[in-house]
């Protein structure tokens, strides 16, 4: 099995004023870098990142072993990201997708959700009764779940039509789950907010 990870981190941050999730400050760097190294420490891999909005941007911050699809698309939703993502990771049996803006993200959680996903199946981690990320696909259930994905939906409408083999996997003491879509969860989750650009 060889796996990449996909990370979303195409859109404008609209609901934050206009700023990339992915070059938040996170520990002294940006949030892409935690998100990264988590799926790459954690066993994937290749982590590609797809861009969009603030294109040039977020790639300047990638190192040289991430790889970078361009989605010129991204204003059409996270179905169009999605996408470009598996698009950009044929070659890997697996895929482990996330969202940029989900800073609890660890390897520790990677290591574990990839370790129990079974082929044939789609590895859900759950944190209480919130669903999450990463989310482990077979490369022929990504690949499906990309070209069923409609607007801003993601994976959700694959997920929902394919219930019967999603496996859920209880990860609430690896990880925080909450995203950040506002600055009130910047503050809620005690990241660094540049209030002036």
């Amino acid at each position: 099995m060889t796996v990449a990870g996909i990370v979303l981190a195409a859109g404008d941050g609209s609901r934050l004023g206009g700023r990339a999730k992915a070059l938040l400050p996170h520990r002294g760097r940006p949030l892409l870098h935690t998100v990264a190294d988590a799926l790459r420490e954690g066993g994937c891999d290749e982590v590609v990142v797809v861009v969009g909005a603030y294109g040039d941007e977020v790639a300047a911050e990638c190192d040289p072993n991430i790889t970078v699809a361009r989605n010129p698309l991204w204003a059409e939703g996270m179905s169009t990201s999605l996408r470009a993502g598996v698009g950009a990771s044929a070659g890997h049996s697996t895929v482990a997708l996330t969202v940029v803006d989900f800073p609890g993200i660890t390897a520790e959680l990677v290591r574990t959700v990839l370790s129990a996903h079974e082929p044939g199946t789609v590895t859900l981690p759950v944190f209480g009764d919130r669903p999450g990320h990463p989310v482990v696909f077979d490369r022929a259930d990504a690949v499906a779940a990309a070209a069923q994905a409609t607007g801003d939906e993601g994976a959700r409408s694959f997920l929902a039509r394919n219930c019967d083999r999603v496996r859920r996997l209880d990860c609430s003491s690896l990880a925080e789950a909450a995203d950040i879509d506002t600055p009130e969860d910047l503050r809620r989750l005690d990241l660094d907010f540049p209030e002036n650009g």
